[in-house]
C-alpha cells in the first residue's frame, strides 16, 4: 500500500513540475511568444476573463504585451475614393467562417439606408430586439461601447455620440476617434473635434475604433492585433455599399477573430474604408427581424446605440 501511494505521489510530483513548467515556458519566455500575446490580448478585453492572463504576468508584463498590439489610426479618411449614385436598395446576407470564426457579412447597396440611431430608454439603452420592433428595421447591427450605469441602469453612453448633428454624448472642444456617416451616406473615420467633425459634412458619429482601412490603406500589421473575440464592424466600399459583419466568439464552434481577421473579411469584400465596433457580448446582429448570430453570453445586452437600415 506504501509503495503504491508513493507511486502516486511521484506521478502527481512529475505532473506538477510538468505543468509548471510548461506554464512558465509559455508566459515567461518568447519561445510561444504569438501564441502568449494572441492569449493575453484575448484575456485582457473581457471583463470576466482577465484572470487567465493576471494569475500569470505582473500588470508590467500585461501591459507592455499589450501596446506592443496598439493600434493608432493618425490618417483621417478623405472621402474622395467613395461614389455614391442613387442605386435601387439591395441588400444581402451571407454567412463565412473559417477555422476560428463563424459569422456573417450583410451588404447593403443604398449607404443612405443607413442611419445611426440611439436606443436609450431614459439613461439606460435597450435591447436591439427592441429597436428592431419598434423602428421596422429590415437590418440592425450594435454600434458603440457603453457602461453600466451607477443607479443601476444598462448600456448608459460613455463616449462621443452624435446623432442628426446633435452632441449626446462628449465634449465640443475634444478630439475623438469617430466612425461617422455623411447625409448622402459617405462613411467617414478619423479624428476630430465636434465642430470639425460637422465641417465635415457627418451628421451621424460614435467613437470606438480601431480603424481597419483608411481610404483602402490597411491599418493593421499583426495577425494577433486584438486577440480573438466576437466582433462588430461596419465599412464601405468605392462604390458606397456599406458593409455590416458580425462574427461569433466565445463557443466551440467559433472561437472569435482577431482585428486582422475583420480586416482581411473587409478587404475580401472591397472595403474602401473600415472600422471595428463594440464587439464581445454586444455583437448582435438583426435581419428581417430575426437575431441571425449566436451571442456569446447567450443573452441580449441592452445597448445604447446601433446602426438601422430602414
Amino acid at each position: 500500500m506504501r509503495k503504491i501511494m508513493k507511486r502516486i505521489v511521484v506521478v502527481l510530483l512529475v505532473i506538477t513540475l510538468f505543468c509548471a513548467g510548461g506554464i512558465f515556458v509559455f508566459f515567461k519566455t518568447d519561445l510561444f511568444a504569438t501564441y502568449r500575446d494572441l492569449w493575453v490580448q484575448t484575456a485582457m478585453s473581457t471583463a470576466s476573463h482577465q484572470f487567465l492572463a493576471t494569475w500569470f504576468l505582473s500588470d508590467d508584463e500585461i501591459e507592455e504585451i499589450l501596446n506592443k498590439y496598439e493600434v493608432e489610426n493618425t490618417t483621417n479618411s478623405t472621402g474622395e475614393g467613395i461614389s455614391v449614385n442613387n442605386k435601387e436598395q439591395e441588400i444581402t446576407i451571407e454567412e463565412i467562417s473559417n477555422n476560428n470564426y463563424e459569422g456573417y457579412v450583410v451588404m447593403i447597396s443604398d449607404p443612405t439606408s443607413v442611419s445611426l440611431v440611439d436606443t436609450l430608454d431614459g439613461d439606460s439603452g435597450t435591447k436591439l430586439s427592441q429597436t428592431v420592433e419598434e423602428s421596422g428595421a429590415v437590418v440592425a447591427m450594435n454600434a458603440g461601447g457603453y457602461s453600466v450605469s451607477r443607479r443601476g441602469g444598462n448600456g448608459t453612453l460613455n463616449s462621443l455620440t452624435i446623432i442628426d448633428e446633435e452632441l449626446l454624448y462628449g465634449e465640443e472642444n475634444e478630439v475623438y476617434s469617430m466612425i461617422g456617416l455623411t447625409s448622402d451616406g459617405i462613411l467617414k473615420l478619423g479624428n476630430y473635434t465636434y465642430d470639425e467633425a460637422i465641417e465635415q459634412g457627418i451628421n451621424d458619429a460614435i467613437s470606438f475604433g480601431p480603424f481597419l482601412i483608411v481610404d483602402g490603406v490597411n491599418q493593421i500589421t499583426d495577425t494577433s492585433t486584438g486577440g480573438l473575440q466576437p466582433r462588430s464592424t461596419i465599412g464601405q466600399t468605392s462604390d458606397g455599399t456599406i458593409i455590416f459583419v458580425v462574427i461569433e466568439g466565445r463557443s466551440t464552434s467559433s472561437v472569435g477573430a482577431t482585428l486582422y481577421d475583420l480586416q482581411e473579411i473587409m478587404q475580401e469584400y472591397g472595403a474602401y474604408n473600415a472600422a471595428n465596433l463594440d464587439g464581445g457580448g454586444s455583437s448582435t446582429l438583426y435581419y428581417e427581424g430575426k437575431l441571425v448570430n449566436e451571442l456569446s453570453n447567450g443573452k441580449e445586452r441592452e445597448i445604447p446605440t446601433a446602426f438601422i437600415v430602414i
